[in-house]
């Protein structure tokens, strides 16, 4: 994994300007509104709100109800939020937020804004070497950085909707509820910045993560890839993204 530094200048943060922290927080989450519910995946958060990514579009002023988790002992947090700010476009560069929406919290129970505030204190205090996106991972010995997607996987388990949460040149971590076994073999499909067409490649489970660990840069649940028979243009495209994300946060 590369390092994050501390501060507001990561993909993550690249949001209208608040004045507030806001620190890298990639978790599922709940968001409901007129009697219809949908889910997301949460990718940053501060004391004021979060930034969601989600295939549902929403507009702004719409009001909802989120509901996630933090990676303490707590009980699932829930907020009453509004939508501030809408982002259709896919990313452009290694640095981009995926397709989503900004959230603004309106309603927050004191004791969930205190364990918030935790969460960000926590991640803008602790040394370079600990803020590290993904950490507890597999050890590949492959760079991996910070990339959110939508993705699509098949197998014999059927066909299942995630999220990638981050990749290297030799895989990825998604997150989707219903997960598949260590072992399984399929098919993964995602679309990266500035192309016209998804890339698809087969896949092994390596290692699963059912539920959310107690520490601040917790991966949601879901399990990590292999990527197999991975094609030469395939491999460059991952290997141009990766450079162009560690020059970018080098700059």
């Amino acid at each position: 994994m590369i390092r994050l530094l501390a501060q507001v200048r990561r993909p993550v943060f690249r949001q209208p300007h608040s004045g507030f922290s806001r620190v890298p927080f990639v978790q599922a989450c709940t968001l409901s509104w007129d009697g219809l519910e949908t889910t997301g995946l949460i990718c940053n958060l501060s004391i004021l709100g979060v930034y969601v990514h989600m295939e549902v579009e929403l507009e702004v002023q719409r009001e909802v109800t989120l509901r996630f988790r933090l990676p303490d002992e707590g009980p699932e947090i829930e907020a009453a939020a509004i939508v501030t700010w809408a982002n259709d476009a896919s990313p452009d560069n290694a640095t981009g937020l995926p397709q989503g929406c900004g959230l603004r919290f309106l309603r927050v129970e004191p004791d969930a804004l205190r364990r918030i505030a935790a969460l960000v204190a926590q991640y803008l205090a602790a040394p370079r070497e600990q803020v590290q996106p993904g950490v507890g991972q597999p050890f590949t010995a492959k760079v991996r950085i910070p990339f959110i997607a939508a993705c699509r996987l098949t197998g014999r388990f059927g066909t299942r909707r995630g999220s990638v949460c981050n990749l290297s040149v030799v895989g990825v971590y998604v997150a989707l509820e219903q997960i598949p076994a260590p072992g399984a073999r399929g098919r993964i499909a995602f679309r990266l910045p500035r192309s016209e067409s998804e890339l698809e490649t087969d896949f092994k489970v390596t290692w699963q993560n059912p539920d959310i660990p107690n520490r601040m840069l917790a991966l949601p649940p879901g399990c990590g890839l292999h990527f197999e028979n991975l094609g030469v243009r395939e491999e460059k495209l991952l290997i141009e993204l990766v450079n162009e994300y560690q020059h970018a946060i080098a700059e």
